[in-house]
């Protein structure tokens, strides 16, 4: 509010209300204008150069405002608010230094104003001084105990210092005493998402939706939460938001794709995915994001290309090298293959995918002993895979080793007790494994039967197993009957020994492997191969 001097002239007093008047609409572009002409009028003034510098300030002409502020001074020397305007300004500037000095100055002349104690604590914050910050917020909250700014910026120094609990109570008290303020819910959910509360973050970012629905600051952090809990649809959702509030940055494109690539809508996460390359032609995890969804898809020629694309963009990036290793391993190509799963190993000697897809590769060319080594490789790098157990059990029984087969199948099957193909491993080996110790066709059946139920006795060598488990315990009515429905399921591509063993059946005969140990081709370079699944 102006001090209009008793001896200011009628036109003085109007240039100052219209001054007032422009403030109050938010036209600091005119106000600026009548102020100047003000001060033409009045040069010695204290008021007039206080309220331009505020509207200099809201234009964000920070160093004409500072100098208005310190003609202020110079004409008040007890001008406290001035003092805080200017301090604000250095703020503003990066000036930290001039602004506490301000802020101080501004205390000394109204101890009484909770305005310069929060703003010299805002100050001492961004210096790290934390201790003195909170001494000044405490003395503030006295001052002024139902100021929402107080504890609005207290509670960002406790969550600048991950003091997030006394955070998440500091920006709880500031919103109800001003529930309409976005940022408060913005800053709140990254506390909570810093503890682990996805859900109570989710909720304070829609809130801050509710209140600013263009809000692309909350859309971002929100879809992100959503993709982490698992709500793709969710997660997509907020994707289209930010692509429809600014279609121009290829992230939204990019993270939407991945979000429909999880729901393995493969088609609209390439269309994405494409749409993005457009705007960012050299991000090379674009390229191999859309691999990723041709190699899903089976499209396996389409996926090496951006593989090999992915590749020359980033040539020390071993995960491009891993995924076109799968792809060529699919078409059959093992030397290109074997070529790609050692190169990724040179570039990261780490990489359990890389062993793995390596030994894919040795198992199929009948190289055991290198499959083994390579798979055994992929394990004590990653000892938590339930597919490098149940790969290297496979290789342990091609090899005859039953009690190591028996071990890694039972390993992978500890880690998912519902996991289909561990458990018709596992029920092949009880009803066929040659050592009578180790046969159980009790168990066999059990695990054939669920392996079968889990897949609604649709994959037909998994219906072979359980017609084997059935002949293990002497029922071969059974054991005929399932064998039937087995050449059925597979029908042109029935292997032979499904015939056989349908023979075996009705002749009252378990079936038992006898796996042959083919001659090796003389051991070369370590290579190997893995499952087509994202780094």
């Amino acid at each position: 509010m102006l001090n209009m001097k008793k001896e200011s002239s009628p036109q003085l007093e109007n240039l100052m209300r219209r001054g007032q008047v422009y403030c109050r609409r938010g036209e600091y572009r005119a106000a600026i204008e009548v102020f100047s002409a003000a001060i033409d009028l009045a040069p010695t003034d204290p008021e007039l150069y206080y309220q331009r510098g505020n509207a200099l300030v809201a234009t964000e002409r920070y160093t004409e405002a500072i100098a208005d502020f310190s003609q202020a001074i110079a004409l008040r020397p007890d001008y406290a608010d001035a003092y805080h305007n200017r301090a604000t300004a250095f703020a503003d500037v990066g000036d930290l230094d001039a602004a506490l000095a301000d802020y101080t100055q501004a205390i000394q002349l109204n101890p009484t104003d909770p305005d310069p104690v929060n703003g010299r604590a805002a100050i001492y914050s961004r210096q790290k001084n934390f201790v003195a910050a909170f001494a000044d917020y405490d003395t503030a909250v006295q001052l002024a105990p139902n100021t929402f700014r107080v504890y609005f910026n207290r509670a960002n120094a406790h969550s600048a210092l991950n003091q997030h609990h006394a955070a998440i109570a500091d920006y709880s008290h500031a919103l109800r005493i001003n529930p309409f303020h976005v940022r408060a819910y913005l800053y709140r959910a990254m506390s909570y998402e810093a503890l682990g509360q996805l859900r109570e973050a989710i909720d304070d970012l829609t809130t801050a939706l509710r209140l600013q629905p263009t809000a692309m600051e909350a859309f971002w952090p929100r879809a992100r939460l959503h993709s982490e809990l698992g709500q793709h649809l969710q997660a997509i959702a907020d994707y289209t938001w930010l692509i429809k509030l600014d279609p121009q940055p290829a992230d939204a494109y990019k993270l939407r794709g991945v979000e429909y690539a999880q729901l393995q809508d493969h088609d609209k996460a390439i269309a994405d995915f494409t749409h993005a390359i457009s705007l960012e032609p050299t991000d090379a995890s674009l390229r191999f994001n859309r691999g990723l969804s041709y190699l899903r898809l089976h499209q396996f020629a389409a996926a090496i290309d951006d593989f090999t694309e992915a590749i020359r963009l980033a040539p020390e990036d071993s995960a491009a090298y891993v995924q076109r290793g799968y792809a060529h391993h699919e078409c059959h190509d093992d030397a290109r293959a074997q070529a790609d799963f050692t190169q990724a190993l040179t570039l990261n000697p780490h990489n359990a995918r890389a062993y793995f897809g390596r030994a894919l590769t040795y198992r199929r060319q009948g190289r055991w002993a290198l499959a083994l080594a390579d798979i055994s490789a992929a394990i004590e790098r990653n000892p938590h895979w339930p597919a490098a157990y149940n790969l290297r059990g496979t290789i342990h029984h091609r090899l005859g080793n039953w009690d190591a087969a028996f071990a890694d199948h039972l390993k992978a099957h500890a880690m998912t007790p519902d996991d289909a193909v561990t458990l018709n491993h596992l029920a092949w080996l009880h009803a066929t494994c040659p050592r009578d110790d180790l046969r159980d066709g009790h168990a066999a059946l059990r695990e054939a039967l669920h392996a079968c139920e889990l897949t609604e006795y649709a994959i037909a060598s998994y219906v072979d197993t359980l017609a084997a488990a059935y002949a293990e315990l002497g029922r071969y009515d059974d054991a005929i009957k399932w064998q039937l429905k087995a050449l059925d399921r597979a029908a042109e591509s029935a292997p032979a020994d499904y015939q056989s063993r349908l023979d075996l059946y009705r002749q009252c005969q378990p079936y038992r492997e006898c796996p042959p140990l083919p001659p090796e081709p003389p051991a070369s370079t370590p290579e190997q191969t893995a499952p087509p699944n994202p780094q």
